[in-house]
């Protein structure tokens, strides 16, 4: 299998002339050798969850081909689907791009304009003759092999281990940047339950001990304005950052699921997301006199203590790529 190259195209384009196929045919020159894998979303078959695999196709790119016409400056798919995560692996991980301009459109007033195109932008494929057209390909599929070659390609077994830690990198970070977040509410939200407990306690002569939820939840009516006012001030954590940052956690192990696999840990942080987030939605929400949303040793789903040194370490073995 050769480096993976992504082609982004306009089907509306493609009517006159069938660009993407004859870009092909001169793209398998070198993927004859190994060089290149060419992949455009002609190879999503039937059944196929054609968004999933258009997201893993961008996600393992080395670089991409760009049929640019109106059809494809039109399309808000390919602007904030495609367009948007190419220009952010650009940036981040040095992706090559080749714009190439096939038929009369705006290239210049459009968000590719930073992007030096491959062809003159005044003389569009479509302008051309067949005989120039050809060359224009040949000579594409060439610089795409050398930008490829510059990148020094490791061993087969090497580059799949590369590419599998480039393409888990991305929601790795992300979901280490949540956990952050979410201990950070947390810790701000467990001193001022300490807090508050203690001042009811010592106000109204309580003997019994209890976890903040169920102790917030009991006296919650016997509170004075001002204690209420740091109820809800609690319960505002709870609603706020606790319930997005879970939220957003749960959706990025639900949408990688190798992540699983490649951190077990993270098995049980799923786990502990989907109890909580049911109890919150289907309990919390509903329940003016809780503050805290708590599920744990007792529902058998404790948050994990390993998941998030796990990560970190995961991220501290796999540094981003150097430009």
């Amino acid at each position: 299998m050769g480096a993976p190259v992504f082609i982004s195209y306009g089907h509306a384009d493609q009517v006159t002339t069938d660009w993407l196929s004859r870009l092909q045919s001169y793209l398998a020159q070198s993927r004859r050798s190994g060089g290149i894998d060419a992949w455009d979303d002609r190879r999503i078959s039937a059944g196929e969850e054609w968004r999933v695999e258009i997201k893993r196709a961008l996600n393992q790119a080395v670089a991409a081909v760009l049929l640019v016409g109106p059809a494809f400056l039109a399309s808000r798919f390919i602007r904030n689907d495609e367009l948007a995560p190419l220009l952010r692996l650009c940036r981040d991980r040095g992706v090559r791009i080749f714009p190439l301009i096939v038929g009369w459109c705006d290239f210049e007033d459009s968000d590719l304009e930073p992007f030096q195109a491959f062809n003159d932008p005044k003389k569009p494929l479509e302008s051309l003759s067949i005989s120039e057209q050809n060359r224009i390909l040949n000579q594409l599929s060439i610089e795409v092999s050398k930008a490829i070659d510059t990148k020094a390609l490791p061993s087969n077994s090497t580059w799949r281990e590369s590419m599998r830690g480039a393409v888990l990198r991305e929601p790795i970070v992300r979901l280490a940047r949540e956990m952050e977040l979410s201990a950070s509410a947390f810790s701000s939200q467990n001193k001022r339950c300490r807090e508050l407990v203690d001042a009811v306690t010592k106000r109204v002569g309580i003997k019994e001990h209890l976890e903040f939820e169920k102790f917030l939840f009991r006296y919650h009516q016997q509170m004075n304005a001002e204690e209420l006012f740091e109820f809800q001030m609690i319960r505002a954590v709870t609603d706020g950052p606790l319930a997005e940052c879970n939220r957003k956690m749960l959706d990025i192990l639900m949408d990688h699921a190798q992540l699983l696999a490649e951190l077990p840990a993270l098995t049980g942080l799923r786990q502990h997301l989907v109890f909580w987030l049911n109890k919150y939605e289907r309990v919390f929400r509903s329940t003016p006199a809780m503050a805290v949303c708590y599920v744990g040793v007792e529902d058998g789903v404790p948050w994990p203590s390993d998941a998030e040194s796990a990560v970190r370490g995961w991220i501290r073995a796999h540094p981003p790529d150097p430009d």
